[in-house]
């Protein structure tokens, strides 16, 4: 099993990357009930801005980003589509989940992009390190269709607990994207550790 992040702090700075990278969506999510127009200029700004800054390595989530607030702000503003209002939150879910597991599908999981600014080359094509990034792909897809599920149990019925459940299921996504690649790493180097002293003597 070959080591996964130099160090604890990579795997911390994947993390903080993916919070950039979703910080349009979590902006527009606060944003949008009371500033509905502002939200999305905001969104499309940064989604703009963050194209731009990595235009020579495109990233999958920050296209699809981009061109989801473009599509929304056309949709709304100028089209006069009053149904993509009406399933805004549902379609936000739907679309992140979509790029989860098509990026799944395509064997190029979107948290792999992150990820690879933390690690040397040599290592972008492990096994094992692509593994630990299809699994923290997986679970964010997981999260958005559970939150797309949330979103509309709140539409249905209302109150407080949907709303607290999509903060757990949030967290607990951010917390794996921490936990499980230096779980990984240290299983690995305890493996490494047996393999190297052999079998125990009895």
């Amino acid at each position: 099993m070959s080591i996964i992040f130099a160090n604890v702090k990579g795997t911390k700075q994947m993390s903080w990357n993916l919070i950039i990278a979703f910080l349009p969506w979590i902006l527009f999510g606060l944003l949008s009930h009371r500033y509905p127009m502002a939200a999305l200029v905001v969104a499309l700004a940064i989604t703009a801005v963050q194209v731009l800054a990595h235009r020579r390595h495109p990233k999958i989530l920050e296209l699809v980003s981009f061109c989801f607030f473009a599509f929304d702000f056309m949709a709304l503003y100028f089209l006069h589509w009053a149904a993509v209002g009406q399933h805004q939150g549902l379609m936000v879910h739907l679309i992140l989940a979509t790029t989860a597991w098509g990026s799944l599908l395509v064997g190029n999981p979107f948290t792999l992009q992150y990820a690879r600014e933390m690690v040397p080359p040599e290592r972008w094509h492990l096994r094992s390190f692509i593994r630990v990034n299809q699994w923290i792909t997986a679970v964010w897809g997981t999260d958005f269709i559970l939150q797309a599920c949330v979103l509309e149990w709140q539409s249905a019925r209302g109150g407080l607990l949907p709303s607290v459940i999509s903060a757990v299921l949030s967290a607990l996504s951010l917390i794996f994207t921490l936990w499980y690649p230096r779980w990984v790493q240290r299983r690995g180097v305890v493996e490494t550790a047996v393999a190297a002293d052999g079998p125990p003597i009895s």
